[in-house]
């Protein structure tokens, strides 16, 4: 199967409202948007790299990365329209310009410390026809779901899991494994992404999980985030540009 096309989408709106211009932010001296960058063009199964963005400004510090920049029409580039939808409109339209992929690869720029070798490990999973569809799980520790409470009048609170026993869980250690998508990485074959309704994330019937650290699996959404990615950050030399 080394003949299939793998291409791999970023998209990088510019109204960004949790952390403004986010994509911009340095980190290491570098745009937060070309940490993603780097990551998809050091991975060795990826054909085409695409950043998807309607900001001039971030597809300016995309081709400064040695990016291709799609342009991304407005409609797409609201709060409520899913990153989805933007990849898969990128697919489109390269597929009408007429270069198609059998496989297209999700990631966000808000993901600064994915290494290439997870998004080859969640495109190889598709390469080796193993499933439609393979993402970036993390593992869910302080905020496990059996600790969820729902909260009414007068702040008086009760389990938000009505169907199990989950305050026999005294202890962290002892509440099952459960993980949760870190928003890194999705990667779909064209025809599952194709097929895709608007109504759900598009994981097809058997989808694989590509399992991502603590420091991997950093998101970021709010000011502390990027805090923290910062602290995160000067632990370590900065990657050089590839």
């Amino acid at each position: 199967m080394s003949a299939t096309r793998v291409l791999a989408v970023i998209p990088a709106r510019g109204g960004s409202k949790g952390v403004p211009r986010k994509n911009l932010k340095l980190l290491q001296g570098r745009p937060l948007l070309a940490h993603m960058i780097d990551a998809a063009q050091h991975a060795t199964r990826v054909h085409r790299l695409v950043v998807s963005t309607e900001d001039e400004e971030i597809a300016e510090a995309a081709r400064r990365c040695g990016a291709e920049v799609f342009p991304q029409p407005p409609a797409l580039a609201g709060d409520g329209v899913p990153m989805i939808a933007v990849t898969k409109h990128v697919a489109e339209c390269l597929t009408r310009a007429g270069w198609s992929a059998e496989i297209v690869v999700q990631l966000s720029a808000s993901c600064p410390f994915v290494p290439s070798a997870k998004i080859d490990e969640a495109v190889g999973y598709l390469l080796a026809g193993e499933t439609d569809c393979a993402v970036s799980l993390k593992r869910i520790e302080h905020e496990h779901p059996y600790r969820a409470k729902a909260l009414g009048d007068g702040h008086v609170f009760e389990s938000f899991l009505k169907d199990r026993n989950v305050e026999q869980y005294l202890l962290r250690q002892s509440l099952p494994p459960l993980y949760c998508t870190s928003g890194a990485i999705y990667a779909w074959t064209r025809a599952l992404l194709s097929a895709w309704n608007g109504k759900d994330f598009c994981f097809g019937q058997r989808p694989k999980a590509v399992l991502v650290n603590d420091r991997e699996a950093i998101n970021i959404d709010r000011p502390i985030d990027f805090a923290f990615a910062e602290f995160l950050a000067g632990l370590e030399p900065p990657r050089q540009a590839g």
